[in-house]
């Protein structure tokens, strides 16, 4: 039951069950661990205590972990060309905009001007799509 437990949360972290897994991991270790050694002579006893305060840390840790990773999931991207999307720019000569330190072909569904502000309403390959500010 402690391997069945363990297994639990671990495929908990990768099937979203809202928490379903988590708690029957949790009681199925619990109820493992308290009966590991319960036909055992009296020094080898678990103790019951100890038990439910091992299965109180670790479900503790695990709600933490998940709320994090939950929440790392749902925050917008910070990494990469899609990051690029909802900031301003500059028109460049040539249909270019320069946004993010970087220069990018645009297309506007009115004409541009260089000097213009523009922001990026979304991205398209290597093109921004692009209107005045």
């Amino acid at each position: 039951m402690v391997i069945l437990g363990i297994a639990l949360l671990v495929i908990d972290a990768h099937v979203v069950t809202h928490g379903a897994l988590t708690v029957a991991g949790l009681v199925s270790l619990g109820v493992g661990l308290a009966t590991l050694f319960h036909n055992l002579p009296s020094p080898y006893h678990t103790s019951l205590p100890l038990v439910i305060t091992f299965t109180a840390v670790i479900g503790g840790f695990w709600a933490i972990a998940i709320g994090k990773s939950v929440a790392a999931r749902r925050m917008p991207v910070t990494v990469g060309p899609q990051e690029i999307v909802g900031m301003e720019g500059v028109v460049r000569e040539g249909g270019l905009v320069f946004v993010h330190g970087e220069l990018w072909k645009a297309r506007s569904p009115e004409p541009l001007a260089p000097g213009q502000r523009v922001k990026v309403d979304a991205l398209d390959g290597l093109t921004l799509s692009v209107h005045r500010v």
